[in-house]
């Protein structure tokens, strides 16, 4: 197993890690330097595997992924403990979405941090799974002391009068929302560019297609580097073997497929540790080239 990283309940195999719901819980840890990352569990839920690919005949989908019926999908929040800062990337789905999400106030109890020490919450995007778990139950911010950080094109997109305009009804409840959520957090939310370094040792890179304005983090300290995806992949084979795939998800399918290849690409090239949202056993691996696209190595394989 990979000095750095100790994931708990790790990966045997891919398919073994979809089987049951996902549990509130520390999934994994690492290191980034003298700092320390933790993927903290949301829970999960179930999808079509109709959805991992759309306009790809569904026994292709089967033969590839190796399972019938609906898929489990898992949601990571990572984590990042340095100094005085406690950084979440993503914040969950709360209490509000699809059954078996918005675990994470429990795997934050698990891992013995208290809302209000948490300083930043960075957002990859503002699906509901990413943003719903701003607001508690009383529609005040979940983490009263934290800036909240979305990227300035996200937040555009979501709170134009004419995001409706531009969503199938299906996804007309993401906007209200995301309009509901925003406006809570008032004052507090702050926009950055793509690109920008968002905090010290923290930059916001451009992933856009999944939703206009998604953005991955790379995250630096010292020589060391991880690379948070969001869900610029977010199936364990599916997106690695097949990046140009198009998921029901993606909002901008063949802008999100470049996306898709130019992370992966970058993440295997420059060696990079990666996080994925929706990927297995903490979610913590690394990216490796194949003679045809890409392969999805979970930490201690």
């Amino acid at each position: 197993m990979n000095r750095r990283t100790f994931t708990f309940g790790a990966a045997g195999a891919l398919a073994s890690s979809f089987c049951g719901p996902a549990r509130a819980q520390v999934m994994a840890r690492t290191q980034l330097g003298d700092a320390e990352i933790l993927v903290l569990s949301d829970g999960g839920f179930q999808l079509p595997l109709s959805m991992i690919a759309r306009d790809t005949p569904l026994p292709q989908i089967e033969a590839l992924t190796g399972g019938k019926g609906p898929a489990q999908t898992v949601l990571n929040v990572t984590c990042l403990k340095r100094g005085k800062e406690t950084i979440l990337f993503d914040c969950g789905a709360g209490a509000n979405f699809l059954a078996g999400s918005g675990k994470l106030a429990a795997s934050l109890d698990a891992a013995g941090i208290a809302p209000d020490s948490v300083t930043h919450v960075l957002f990859t995007h503002l699906h509901p799974d990413h943003l719903w778990g701003a607001l508690d139950e009383f529609d005040s911010p979940a983490f009263p002391n934290a800036a909240w950080l979305a990227a300035r094109d996200e937040v555009a997109f979501w709170t134009d009068a004419k995001v409706y305009e531009r969503l199938p009804e299906d996804r007309h409840a993401f906007a209200a929302g995301a309009q509901r959520i925003l406006k809570g957090l008032q004052d507090g939310l702050k926009t950055f560019a793509a690109g920008e370094e968002v905090l010290p040792g923290i930059a916001a890179v451009a992933t856009p297609g999944h939703t206009p304005g998604h953005v991955s983090f790379e995250l630096r300290q010292g020589s060391d580097r991880l690379f948070v995806l969001g869900d610029a992949a977010t199936h364990p084979v599916a997106s690695f073997a097949h990046p140009e795939w198009k998921p029901a998800s993606d909002h901008d399918a063949d802008r999100a497929v470049l996306s898709r290849k130019t992370a992966l690409g970058r993440a295997a090239d420059e060696k990079l540790r990666v996080i994925g949202y929706h990927l297995p056993g903490g979610g913590i691996g690394t990216v490796e080239r194949t003679s045809n696209a890409f392969r999805f190595v979970p930490a201690g394989a």
